[in-house]
């Protein structure tokens, strides 16, 4: 059978017509960058094949081709699933895909072995449909990112995804604004293993809907919710204090982004000192209301951080980041001119001896 009696075969049966559900662009690959640019060869969307591409895929009756081996004739699950198909892009496996029934099917047997799906590279431009293709099969996702999925991220399309992979680590809903309260409630029931949740800019995001995460114990180590407009001091306290329940959280997270919550004040703050002893990274960048107060209790009892955002914190001055700066940690920040350390810094770097 031909390549292109194949194709329309497929469309006839609903499974071939794969194209619709492509993005409109792809990622660049050449200059490997995060923009979207126009693809610069559409042979693979001809509808013709040539031999070559025909024989590679088929095992068509030819009498030079009737003892070699086809692409398709190696192990599936112990060979192209996991040592050749991972090495395509998204939109590459979807060429594949509508290349043949059997190429359809080794595609849809990759995407339900996957542990990761990331749709971050395509931000906006990516297609429900397919989406649902990559992941209606999956159950051992350990990776979820669908990072700037401003519109087409539904609550339909991500708790089919969360109900049937619990065992997720790392999910990322940064700028998907699309969605709601529901999705978070469903994190917090079905993912126990959740190590890494970022929710940046996830204006939906309040106390009410973030209930059900802070209700069950679990060991998170990053949580960025920054943007998110409705966090207060009443969800951070909750989130972190010293209960049975959060006692394994506090002691786990180690990154802690909450950058441009104005609302937030010293009482958060304080509590984050006082119940995370193993912070690493505390990002407060634009808290405006935040003082020197709880600054200072961070060098008291957050002995291993290392990075400190305050930049656009206006009340918060050298007199409480200098402790901080003499322990080694960054800060966004530079010190004023008439500090000591920056006299000092010019002095080592014109006597390397010293």
């Amino acid at each position: 059978m031909s390549t292109s009696d194949t194709k329309s075969e497929n469309c006839s049966t609903g499974e071939g017509d794969n194209m619709t559900v492509l993005p409109d662009k792809q990622p660049c690959h050449s200059c490997n960058c995060d923009e979207v640019c126009e693809p610069k060869d559409d042979s693979l969307f001809e509808d013709s094949c040539s031999e070559a591409t025909e024989s590679l895929f088929s095992s068509k009756d030819n009498s030079c081709l009737n003892d070699s081996m086809t692409l398709l004739d190696l192990p599936w699950e112990q060979v192209l699933s996991y040592h050749i198909l991972p090495y395509l892009s998204v939109p590459d496996l979807f060429r594949l895909r509508a290349v043949s029934p059997a190429c359809l099917e080794l595609v849809q047997l990759h995407f339900s072995y996957s542990h990761v799906v990331n749709t971050s590279p395509f931000k906006d431009n990516f297609s429900p449909k397919a989406f649902e293709i990559m992941t209606r099969d999956c159950q051992s996702l350990r990776v979820l990112s669908v990072r700037g999925a401003k519109s087409w991220m539904t609550n339909g399309l991500l708790l089919k995804v969360i109900i049937s992979n619990p065992r997720l680590e790392k999910i990322d809903l940064t700028g998907c604004i699309a969605l709601s309260g529901a999705s978070m409630y469903c994190i917090g029931v079905n993912c126990s293993h959740l190590k890494h949740l970022a929710l940046r800019d996830c204006v939906w995001l309040t106390l009410d809907n973030f209930l059900s995460f802070l209700c069950n114990r679990r060991d998170i180590e990053f949580l960025d919710m920054s943007g998110c407009w409705n966090v207060n001091d009443d969800l951070v306290v909750n989130l972190v204090k010293t209960s049975p329940r959060a006692q394994c959280l506090s002691f786990s997270l180690k990154h802690l982004l909450m950058s441009n919550l104005y609302g937030l004040t010293d009482r958060a703050v304080v509590a984050v000192a006082h119940s995370c002893p193993n912070l690493i990274q505390l990002n407060l960048k634009g808290c405006w209301r935040i003082t020197n107060q709880s600054i200072h209790l961070l060098s008291q009892f957050c002995p291993k951080l290392r990075f400190l955002q305050v930049m656009e914190c206006g009340s918060v001055t050298e007199d409480s980041l200098k402790s901080l700066r003499s322990r080694g940690v960054r800060i966004d920040r530079l010190p004023p001119p008439s500090s000591s350390l920056a006299r000092l810094e010019p002095l080592h770097r014109n006597n390397p001896h010293r």
